[in-house]
C-alpha cells in the first residue's frame, strides 16, 4: 500500500470533519488561493509553518 502524503491526510480530515478549503482559510487565515494550490493544484508546497497552523486548528499533529 502506498503511503499517503500529509496533504492527502489533512484532506481527508477536512473532509471527515465536514469542512472545506474555505472554512479552513477562515480559521488559519492562510489565504485560499494558497490552501488551493497546495492542496489542490500541488503547485506549493505544504510548509513547516503552515502545518503547525493546521495542525493546532484541525486538532491533528501531521507531519511532513
Amino acid at each position: 500500500m502506498e503511503k499517503k502524503e500529509t496533504k492527502d491526510l489533512i484532506l481527508e480530515e477536512i473532509n471527515k470533519q465536514e469542512r472545506n478549503l474555505a472554512w479552513l482559510n477562515r480559521k488559519t487565515k492562510i489565504p485560499y488561493p494558497t490552501l488551493y494550490s497546495i492542496f489542490i493544484q500541488g503547485i506549493i508546497n505544504l510548509s513547516d509553518e503552515k502545518l503547525k497552523i493546521i495542525n493546532e486548528v484541525l486538532g491533528t499533529n501531521f507531519s511532513l
